[in-house]
Order: C-alpha cells, then sequence, then structure tokens
C-alpha cells in the first residue's frame, strides 16, 4: 500500500489526501518512516493485540512477523499520525480498554504483555483516540480536541486517567457527556 501511495503522489500533485492504512499490523522496519514521509495516517486498533485476542493470530503469523507487529511507538517517534479506534464487533467499543491495550499490551487483568517496546504512554494513546481520528477525517479544526470554534464534545470520566496507572483505566465509566456544548449523558 505504501507502494501504491508512493505512485500516487508522483502521479497526482501533493494534496492534503491523508490517506489511511487501516489494521497496520506487521509492517516491515524499512517502512516505518514511510508513513509519516507520505502522509498515511496508520489506523490501528489497540485492543487486538492483547494476548487474549490476538494469541491465535500471533500463531498464524509466526514469531518473526509478531515480533514486529503494531509499531505503535516507532510509528509515533517517525512522525506518522496514529488514528486508534475499537474495530467493533472484533473488540470492545471501550476506548478505555482500547488506552489500557496500548499502554500495557495486556488482557485486562494485566497479564500477557508483549512487544512491550512498542506500547505507547497516555499522552500518546489519548491524542490517538482523539486527535488521530479527527485529522484523518480533515475535522481536526473542529473535533478531536477542546479549542475555540470546537463543537466542545466531552466526555467527563469517574476517575483521573493519569491517577490509577493502567491497570485502573478499564475500569472507568463516563459520568457526563456533553456534545456540541449540551450534557447529552449524566450517569
Amino acid at each position: 500500500m505504501l507502494d501504491a501511495l508512493e505512485h500516487a503522489r508522483g502521479v497526482n500533485p501533493a494534496h492534503d489526501a491523508r490517506h489511511q492504512l487501516v489494521h497496520v499490523e506487521c509492517p516491515d522496519p524499512s517502512d516505518v518512516p514511510r508513513f509519516a514521509e507520505l502522509g498515511a495516517v496508520a489506523c490501528m486498533q489497540p485492543r487486538h493485540f492483547a494476548p487474549d485476542i490476538a494469541e491465535r493470530w500471533r500463531e498464524d503469523v509466526g514469531p518473526a512477523r509478531a515480533a514486529r507487529s503494531a509499531p505503535w511507538r516507532s510509528l509515533d517517534r517517525s512522525g506518522a499520525v496514529l488514528a486508534f479506534s475499537s474495530d467493533w464487533n472484533v473488540a470492545e467499543m471501550e476506548p478505555m480498554i482500547g488506552i489500557h491495550s496500548a499502554l500495557t499490551r495486556a488482557d485486562l487483568q494485566g497479564r500477557g504483555g508483549w512487544n512491550l517496546d512498542e506500547t505507547v504512554d497516555l499522552g500518546t494513546a489519548i491524542r490517538a483516540y482523539t486527535m488521530g481520528g479527527a485529522y484523518a477525517n480533515h475535522c481536526e479544526t473542529n473535533r478531536g480536541s477542546l479549542v475555540p470554534g470546537a463543537y466542545a464534545d466531552v466526555a467527563v470520566l469517574s476517575g483521573d486517567l493519569f491517577d490509577p496507572g493502567p491497570s485502573g483505566i478499564p475500569g472507568m465509566g463516563v459520568d457526563v457527556t456533553i456534545v456540541g456544548g449540551s450534557v447529552a449523558h449524566r450517569r
């Protein structure tokens, strides 16, 4: 796909296309910097790489490819835009669970983490779940962050993401949801 994007950029004048490659699983390490160079957004699903979901997949792709799977940290460090999602119904449609997976690559009890050098920090995971998707869809001026002119869509969580560490994140709920500046949900 990266070769196809490179060819398309050579044929067409450069423009802000923001092509998205979804399910970036086992790229060759030499291709990781090409995401940023080509402006390709890496759309990925952190929960897919938790051991309770990925064990069979890891067996199927084999140890060599599994060892380079989901290079979140490498892509981020190379300047690529990450856009995280759940890919429901393969995994739970719960961003807190996805954030936990991005931080630990472990199951929900914190067991079995693997390829730990490709986990990301909390700020990167939040950015990938918010600004990453907004950017990928040319919506970063009014979605994905709390800035003047944005829609003011906010979820107020039941706890502090920075306080409990990764183990407490999956159990956090949403106390209040504000959409367009109006309360849409209150627990």
